[in-house]
Order: structure tokens, then C-alpha cells, then sequence
């Protein structure tokens, strides 16, 4: 019994051991629980996770700050930006624009005013760009109410250089199509997207100046055929051709050359003025007028003098024939008188005189035939050489003279082409007469001179 009550003791104390320690421990968690909640606001910005959070918030805010003040910069700098929104030409404003020279055109500009106010409101400062290129001295007029610039497009000298270089730039074309803007003095252009279309030359117009030089043309060159207008001066030959029609005088090269360099300056003259709506003649073409006018001047009065020459030295051999043939008929009739005396009967006393004096008027009368024959024969061989030459067909007319082709000829020809085919080829494509160098306008005077001098010799012939 007393066992049993002894383990009963034990084991009874064994379990309030238990409960103490379960109590103990449970008591212990629980504080440690309650005080790491009242050290959890004081800990928390040590905590590196923790500590992230605000900062990460207060970087994204300066950040949109920043953004909305780049937003507001770039607006008020968009709004101050000078911009060409629009162009219109004589009044008119249409999806595809078209002008010209010496038409007036209007173009909006996108915040003029304030552009201007930097510029003290000086409208001469601003300048019109037509396909790149600065047309200057073309000050705008300036409707405030609609920000546009009107500008009246003319060629005055401060922009000759700048029209010839837009109109003649490219193909030749009836139009073109280049960007248009304008921009203050010392500064870059304003920036714009407008195009127009540039007319270059009126269609219309084209076509009737080619259909009237060519009309023109067409009727000198028939009048030339049938007319002496480009043939050499003088009478006309006589002879008849393998068809039984009078033969004509050849063409002249002098007057050939001056009646191509008429055409050809005053098709480039009315040409360059449709274009430009302004044309003006050079020096280089007035010399070069001057030196085909001067040879062909030159030509005709030397072949007019030749011409007298020829009929002078003919009418001497005339009259040197008719008064050697008057002679010999007066040497005849003393001879026919000594004739008769020296056969009389009875014989005179003085007969041997009298055959002395026939035999020298017998002798001078034989030398007065040999003069009258020799004066046919020169007066043939003159009538011959004063005969105006055939014409055979414009090329050959044009390189020979009277002892056939001749290199003078040809030289002078060859130079008028070349110097032709730079002419056109620089109205053409640069829009104005060349400037020839003085150098080369030399070499075609000697030209010209060489050429005048050759006739000398066959004057002198």
C-alpha cells in the first residue's frame, strides 16, 4: 500500500512539472511576440527591403515633373518655330500650284509675327527661295491678319544670275517642280515642305515662235533660190544650163555667213524672251555681226572693183584695137597710093624712094595686124575671165572661188559652224549668248580677213 502511494505521489508531481514548463514556455512566446510588434516601427527602415519603397516613389515623381516641364519646353518652342504652311499664286490656291516669272505669289508662314519681332519688322530682310537658290531684291509686302508674304516675282540685275540658274537648271521642260520657302538675311531658310510647279516656258507660245521661224526660214530660203539675196554681186551669167535655162550667179559664202548669224541671234534673242520675259544682246554677238557684215562688205567692194578693173582693162584693149585697126586702114591707103605711083609710066624719078617708103609702111602695117590679133586674143581671154562664174549648188558655190575649192573657204565655213553650235547649244541650255573669249573672236576676224584677202590676187588677175 505504501508503494502504491509513493508512485501515486510521483507520478502526480510528475505532471505538475509538465504544466509548470508548458505554462513557462507559453508565457515566454508570448511576450517575445508582443515585443517584436512594438520594435517593428522602430526596425522598419533598417530593413533594406523596407527601405526601397519610399525612395522608389519620390525618383518617379521628379521623373514625370521632368517630363510634363520637356512637354510644356517643346510646346512653347513649337509655338514660336517659323513654319511655310501654304503658297498661292495670282489669287489663286490650288492643290497643285503653278507660276511663273513675272506672276505674283503669296506665302503663309507659321508664327511670322514672331519671327519678325526678332528681326525689328524689317521686311527687306527676307528673301524668297525658289528651288534652293536666294532670289534677292524681291521685298515682300506683309498681311499680318493671315501671316503671308506676298512677293512679285521679277528679274532685276540683284537676282538675274538666280533666275538664269532656276530656269535653266535640269531637262528643258515645260515645268518643273521645286520647293519653295523663304528665311531671313544671314540665316538659314525656314523650313518647309510647299512644292510648286514652275513653268519654263509658256507651250503655246513655244509652239507659235518654232511655227513662225520656220515659216520664216522656209520663205528666205525660197527667195534666196530664186533671188541674189545670198549670191555674189555682179551680172548674171549668160549662158544657159543642161535644162535650157539661164545659169545664176553662185552663192556667196560672206553673205551666207551674215544671214546665219541674223537668224540664229534672233531666234535666241525671241527665245531666251519667252523663257526669262528679258533679253539683252553681248558684246561677243555684237562682234560677231560685225565681223560677217564687215566681210561681207569687204567681199562686195572688192568684187565691184574687180569688176571695174576688168571692164577698164577690156575697154583700153578695145580701144587700143579700134585705133591700131583706124591705122593700119590709113598705112593701107598710103600703101595702095605708093602702089599705084611706083606702076605709073613713065616711072617717076623718085621710085626707089617711093619702095623704100612702101616697104616701111608695108612692114609697120603687118606689125599692126600682129597687135590687132593679139589684142582679139586678150580682149577674148578678158571677156572670157569677166564672165560671172555658175553657180553648181550651195556647198560648192560656198568653198570655191575661181580656181576651185579653196582653203580659206573652208576655214572661214568651219569656224561659223563651230562657233553657231556653241552659240545655240548656250541659249539653250544656260538660257543666254555666250561671251565669246576676245581670243577667239580674233581668230575668226583673221578668218574673215584671210578670206577678203584672197580676192586680191584674183583682182589683180
Amino acid at each position: 500500500m505504501m508503494v502504491q502511494r509513493v508512485a501515486k505521489s510521483v507520478s502526480v508531481s510528475f505532471l505538475l512539472v509538465i504544466c509548470s514548463i508548458v505554462t513557462v514556455t507559453y508565457k515566454a512566446t508570448a511576450e517575445e511576440t508582443a515585443g517584436a510588434k512594438a520594435l517593428a516601427p522602430a526596425t522598419a527602415p533598417a530593413t533594406p527591403t523596407q527601405g526601397k519603397a519610399p525612395a522608389k516613389a519620390k525618383t518617379q515623381t521628379k521623373a514625370e515633373k521632368e517630363t510634363a516641364a520637356a512637354a510644356a519646353a517643346a510646346a512653347a518652342k513649337a509655338d514660336s518655330v517659323l513654319s511655310v504652311t501654304g503658297i498661292t499664286v495670282n489669287e489663286t490656291s490650288q492643290d497643285k500650284v503653278k507660276f511663273e516669272i513675272f506672276q505674283t505669289i503669296k506665302i503663309t508662314v507659321k508664327n511670322l509675327e514672331k519671327g519678325l519681332k526678332k528681326h525689328n519688322n524689317d521686311l527687306s530682310k527676307l528673301i524668297l527661295y525658289i528651288d534652293g537658290n536666294a532670289v534677292n531684291g524681291l521685298h515682300p509686302t506683309l498681311d499680318i491678319t493671315t501671316s503671308t508674304l506676298q512677293f512679285d516675282l521679277k528679274r532685276i540685275p540683284e537676282n538675274k544670275d538666280a533666275w538664269t540658274t532656276i530656269l535653266s537648271r535640269g531637262p528643258r521642260r515645260w515645268e518643273r517642280n521645286v520647293p519653295i520657302t523663304v528665311g531671313f538675311e544671314k540665316e538659314s531658310p525656314i523650313e518647309s515642305t510647299i512644292q510648286a510647279d514652275l513653268t519654263v516656258i509658256n507651250q503655246f507660245w513655244f509652239k507659235v515662235f518654232v511655227f513662225i521661224f520656220l515659216i520664216a526660214i522656209g520663205v528666205f530660203w525660197a527667195v534666196a533660190k530664186k533671188s541674189d539675196i545670198i549670191r555674189d554681186t555682179g551680172p548674171q551669167p549668160k549662158s544657159l544650163n543642161d535644162k535650157g535655162q539661164p545659169n545664176r550667179k553662185p552663192y556667196s559664202l560672206a553673205r551666207t555667213q551674215m544671214a546665219l548669224w541674223f537668224f540664229v541671234v534672233i531666234i535666241s534673242y525671241v527665245f531666251i524672251w519667252l523663257v526669262m520675259k528679258d533679253s539683252t544682246l553681248n558684246t561677243s554677238v555684237l562682234a560677231l555681226i560685225g565681223i560677217s557684215a564687215s566681210t561681207a562688205i569687204g567681199s562686195a567692194v572688192l568684187d565691184a572693183s574687180k569688176r571695174s578693173d576688168q571692164e577698164n582693162k577690156q575697154k583700153t584693149l578695145e580701144g587700143k584695137k579700134n585705133s591700131t585697126e583706124v591705122e593700119s586702114q590709113s598705112l593701107q591707103s598710103e600703101i595702095n597710093t605708093l602702089l599705084s605711083n611706083i606702076a605709073a609710066t613713065p616711072a617717076p624719078t623718085n621710085i626707089e624712094e617711093l619702095k623704100a617708103e612702101l616697104g616701111i609702111k608695108q612692114a609697120k602695117l603687118a606689125a599692126n595686124k600682129e597687135v590687132i590679133l593679139q589684142t582679139s586674143e586678150q580682149i577674148q581671154k578678158q571677156t572670157e575671165s569677166a564672165n560671172p562664174l555658175v553657180s553648181k549648188n550651195f556647198i560648192s558655190d560656198i568653198l570655191s572661188d575661181d580656181e576651185g575649192v579653196s582653203f580659206h573657204r573652208f576655214q572661214i565655213f568651219t569656224w561659223t559652224i563651230v562657233l553657231i553650235v556653241i552659240f545655240s547649244w548656250s541659249v539653250y541650255n544656260l538660257l543666254t549668248m555666250p561671251e565669246f573669249d576676245s581670243t577667239l573672236l580674233g581668230l575668226m576676224g583673221i578668218s574673215g580677213g584671210t578670206y577678203i584677202g584672197f580676192k586680191f590676187p584674183n583682182q589683180q588677175g
